[in-house]
């Protein structure tokens, strides 16, 4: 077993041909190549390696997994996926708590695939909105947004999207919606159109926030002290979008449904 560790986990390059058969199935050298960006001198060497180990077969001139192979391959593929995401910026990471997030999002950590960081200014923070966060929000058809912290710099482009007819769904505090107690009377008016909705969680989550619109995942998060440097994750993948309206489902159905405030 040491051994196969070894022969997958020590060459970058064989965990590339490994996870590119796996996912595109039996290749020729030519095609391998060509989607690893490697030349025949570089990965035939690798290739050899993993034959030896009986990982792969050649018949033909195509390669492909043996069973082991898939085996292997299954396992690790989601595994090197995360390690790949979290590699991105091991800083973010590192330095932010994610323990709020079920286990079985954060093993699927890979889907958010690329991402950049937005660090907003924080003398603009309750005054003028980030123009990269404001630009996401402004351009979405649907609005999913978990929030713990206050940011009313944010309202005017939200109540814009929901009179051009954006669903939007608000998952806040008690703490946050007491902070919005003097425009009670237009919220509760808001309130009353069948795509504004607004749900009240009580529990003590430790997620700042998560905003999912059909083109964007917005993710804050506490540092691992507790504190609110309001660092945006942004991921614009097909899978990022899917992966947060997941978590915001998760965390809307720790909260209640409100008609009025």
């Amino acid at each position: 077993m040491n051994s196969l560790i070894e022969t997958v986990f020590f060459s970058e390059k064989r965990k590339a041909v490994l996870i590119l058969l796996f996912e595109k199935g039996p290749l020729p050298i030519e095609t391998i190549k060509s989607e690893l960006d490697e030349t025949s001198v570089s990965i035939l060497p690798q290739i050899k390696v993993l034959i030896d180990n009986n990982l792969i077969i050649q018949n033909d001139g195509i390669y492909q997994l043996t069973h082991l192979g898939e085996t292997v391959a299954e396992k690790v593929s989601p595994f090197i996926k995360n390690l790949q995401v979290l590699g991105i910026n091991p800083k973010f990471w590192s330095e932010h708590d994610t323990s709020e997030i079920p286990e079985n999002l954060f093993n699927r950590i890979q889907e958010i695939g690329e991402f950049e960081i937005i660090e907003i200014d924080l003398r603009t923070i309750y005054y003028e909105p980030n123009p990269k966060i404001r630009e996401h929000i402004s351009n979405a058809n649907s609005i999913k947004t978990f929030i713990t912290y206050y940011a009313p710099e944010y309202v005017l482009t939200y109540y814009e999207r929901l009179m051009a007819g954006a669903p939007v769904s608000i998952t806040t505090s008690d703490y946050i919606v007491n902070m919005a107690k003097d425009y009670k009377t237009e919220i509760n008016d808001l309130l009353q159109l069948d795509r504004a909705e607004l749900n009240v969680c009580s529990a003590d989550v430790k997620i700042a926030e998560i905003t999912v619109t059909d083109k964007v995942l917005l993710m804050v998060l506490y540092s691992t002290a507790g504190n609110l440097d309001y660092d945006f994750l942004a991921a614009e993948s097909p899978g990022a979008v899917q992966w947060g309206n997941e978590l915001y489902d998760y965390l809307r159905s720790r909260s209640v449904n409100r008609k009025e405030i």
